[in-house]
């Protein structure tokens, strides 16, 4: 399928021309992407190595899975990728700010390692329920 990206009003065209609003959850990934590419080209100490380059990957996990359910379960899934992927760059933006802005002890850095478990056990799933509780609150008052 091609696509052309419409520059006026960030519209998806498809071949059909159709026009698609281009999903919330697209702007929260491309987002993280830009936050954990600051992260790794700048703020990391010493070459690019392999293990930097696995837990490059492991960090962007969990936007690649709200992506994958955002595009496989569309529409009906966009609320719980938007959730899934808001919770988890707030779960990575609070991260960064331990770590690189205000951090506690010099321990800190250690969660960098662990955050991307717990935006996919945790704060992923909790963020897909909101929006998942959100939609339906939004379209049970749209019904009335």
């Amino acid at each position: 399928m091609v696509r052309a990206l419409a520059s006026r009003d960030v519209l998806i065209q498809d071949l059909d021309d159709q026009p698609m609003r281009l999903p919330p959850v697209a702007f929260v990934i491309v987002v993280a992407c830009l936050l954990h590419v600051y992260t790794f080209a700048f703020k990391a100490d010493g070459d690019w190595s392999f293990f930097m380059l696995g837990l490059f990957a492991f960090s962007l996990s969990p936007y690649a899975l709200a992506a994958a359910v955002g595009w496989w379960f569309k529409p009906a899934a966009l609320p719980l990728a938007l959730g899934f992927a808001a919770a988890a760059l707030a779960g990575d933006l609070y991260m960064h700010y331990a770590v690189f802005i205000a951090p506690k002890g010099s321990t800190a850095a250690i969660g960098l390692l662990f955050m991307p478990v717990w935006n996919l056990m945790l704060l992923g799933p909790v963020g897909a329920l909101v929006g998942w509780g959100v939609a339906r609150i939004v379209r049970a008052k749209a019904a009335r």
